[in-house]
């Protein structure tokens, strides 16, 4: 937010000062959508550093790119998270051909006491796992719904996919997640 400009929806006027270049309305941008695209990103690379950098990147394009946004035709957020979702597919092609194993720095702060920050890691690291298990759009449903906040219709545009497939892919990665956390607690136990 920048001198006081609160984003309470994206709509065509914002846009539209969004394309003329108004630094209010970029920013205002980035801190309504920022924490959502990487929360996002972190999810599908699982690398701190590495959701950083790509996160950066969608806004950076989102400058890039802007100029080219018809509000019709999309949500603003789709929009974004489009971008995001190809940054990281091209992210994961990139890995593949490098076969590069990453080193994850510790999402801790100085307040966290040990076991907050081993608890929130096992819980990452948990459902990272078991989203892993997932089919692509399945995994892309549940980030977008559930760890970005998106509304349906959002994810729908973003992943080109009717209302009734998202919530269909939901309720299917909803069950298969419930079966995959199910039979590692009984195997763990």
């Amino acid at each position: 937010m920048i001198q006081g400009y609160v984003m309470t929806q994206v709509d065509t006027e914002t846009i539209q000062r969004a394309q003329q270049g108004d630094l209010e309305v970029l920013g205002a941008l980035y801190e309504k959508y920022h924490l959502g695209i990487y929360r996002y990103l972190y999810y599908q690379v699982g690398d701190q550093p590495t959701a950083e950098d790509l996160t950066s990147e969608v806004f950076v394009r989102m400058l890039r790119f802007i100029a080219g946004f018809q509000p019709p035709s999309a949500t603003f957020q789709s929009w974004l998270f489009q971008i995001a979702r190809n940054l990281a597919i091209d992210h994961h092609r990139r890995m593949s051909r490098q076969d590069h194993l990453s080193l994850r720095e510790s999402m801790s702060t100085a307040n966290d006491s040990l076991t907050a920050t081993v608890e929130r890691r096992l819980t990452q690291d948990t459902l990272r796992a078991a989203l892993s298990h997932l089919t692509d759009e399945q995994r892309d449903v549940i980030l977008m719904r559930f760890v970005a906040g998106m509304p349906i219709a959002d994810a729908a545009r973003t992943l080109h996919k009717s209302e009734d497939a998202i919530k269909g892919l939901q309720r299917r990665a909803l069950v298969a997640l419930r079966a995959i956390l199910t039979e590692w607690e009984v195997t763990h136990e």
